[in-house]
C-alpha cells in the first residue's frame, strides 16, 4: 500500500497501528434526545465523536519501509480562517491540475468531493448530528452521479454499437449497390449484342428477300418468255394445218 496523496481533507498526524490500536477513543455524544421510560427519561448511550467522524471520513492506512501507518481525520475545530484556506487550496488545485471548468471533469470532481468532506468534518467536529446527515446528503449525491455516469456510458455504448451497425449496413449496401451496377452493365452489354445480332439478322433478311425476288423475276421473265414462245409455236401450227 503507497502513501497517500495529499487532499484538501484535514488530518490528524499519523501514528503506527500498534499506537492506534492502543489509542483509546475521547469525547461523545449522545446521539440525539432521550426517550421517556417507566422510571424517568433515559439517555442514549454516548457515542465517541472519533468514532463517529471516522465513520464519515474513513482513516487512511498505509505502509513504509516494512511500517504500518494510521492517519485518522482531524478533530480539530475549524475557524473562518480554515475555511478561507480550504477555498485557497481548492482553487490552487483545479489551477495546477488543470481542471475544466465545465462538462465532465474527473478531476474537478475528485477535488470538489475532497473539500465536501472536509466540510463534513468541520461540520461532524462541531455538532456529530449535523455532520451524519450532510454524509447522507454526499452519499445521496453520489449516488445520482453514479446513476447518470452509468447512464451516460450506458449511452455511448448503445450509440457506438448502432455506429458499427450504420456503417455494416453501409458497407452492405454500397456492396449490393456494386454488384447491382455490375448486373446492370451487364444487362448493358447483352442488349447491346442483341441489337446488333437484330440489327444483322435484318440485314441478311433484307438481302436475302432481295435476292429471292430477283430469282423470282428471272423465273417469272423465264416463264412468260416460254409461254410465249409457245403460244407462238401453237399459232404456227394451227395456221400451217388451214
Amino acid at each position: 500500500m503507497s502513501v497517500p496523496v495529499s487532499t484538501l481533507v484535514r488530518y490528524a498526524n499519523p501514528v503506527t497501528a500498534e499506537e492506534h490500536a492502543a489509542k483509546p477513543s475521547k469525547r461523545g455524544y449522545n446521539g440525539g434526545g432521550g426517550g421517556a421510560g417507566p422510571t424517568g427519561p433515559k439517555k442514549r448511550t454516548a457515542v465517541p465523536t472519533a468514532d463517529i467522524l471516522q465513520s464519515v471520513i474513513p482513516a487512511r492506512e498505509w505502509e513504509e519501509n516494512g511500517q504500518k501507518w494510521v492517519q485518522l481525520p482531524s478533530a480539530a475545530p475549524a475557524t473562518r480562517l480554515d475555511a478561507i484556506n480550504l477555498q485557497e487550496q481548492l482553487d490552487s488545485q483545479l489551477k495546477a491540475r488543470r481542471a475544466r471548468d465545465s462538462g465532465v471533469c474527473p478531476v474537478r470532481q475528485e477535488l470538489y468531493s475532497q473539500a465536501f468532506d472536509e466540510l463534513i468534518r468541520e461540520v461532524t467536529v462541531e455538532s456529530p448530528e449535523r455532520g451524519v446527515l450532510m454524509l447522507r446528503v454526499r452519499d445521496d449525491l453520489r449516488q445520482t452521479i453514479d446513476s447518470y455516469r452509468t447512464m451516460f456510458e450506458s449511452s455511448i455504448s448503445f450509440g457506438t454499437r448502432k455506429s458499427l451497425q450504420a456503417d455494416q449496413g453501409k458497407a452492405e449496401l454500397a456492396e449490393r449497390i456494386s454488384e447491382l451496377d455490375a448486373r446492370v452493365g451487364a444487362l448493358e452489354r447483352e442488349n447491346q449484342e442483341l441489337q446488333a445480332q437484330c440489327e444483322e439478322v435484318a440485314k441478311l433478311e433484307k438481302e436475302k428477300g432481295k435476292e429471292e425476288k430477283m430469282k423470282f423475276d428471272e423465273e417469272m421473265k423465264y416463264l412468260k418468255n416460254s409461254n410465249n414462245q409457245l403460244a407462238s409455236l401453237l399459232n404456227t401450227m394451227l395456221h400451217g394445218k388451214k
